[in-house]
């Protein structure tokens, strides 16, 4: 799992990046759209990517403390874990 939460970290820094550059260099193509189909609030592609970016932070992180919890577990908690997904019993 942190493998996973680390593509999606770098993943995350790409869409930032991408972002910021579009901000920063005022990008404004001519095919806007609404924002959830609202007319009145019409966001840039820049804005949208930085979204988009820091949503896919967002999981990258949650991605990365579920993973960190896992391991911080005693290791008898974990092995009744695994028992249980198993279905054995002992």
């Amino acid at each position: 799992m942190k493998r996973a939460a680390l593509v999606f970290g770098v993943v995350a820094v790409l869409l930032l990046a991408d972002g910021l550059w579009m901000q920063i260099t005022h990008y404004q193509p001519g095919d806007q759209n609404p924002l959830f189909g609202n007319p009145h609030f019409i966001m840039s592609d820049g804005t949208t990517v930085l979204v988009a970016g820091g949503l896919v932070a967002v999981a990258a992180a949650i991605m990365w403390l579920v993973a960190v919890r896992r391991e911080a577990r005693p290791a008898d908690a974990q092995a009744a874990h695994r028992r249980s997904r198993s279905g054995s019993r002992v």
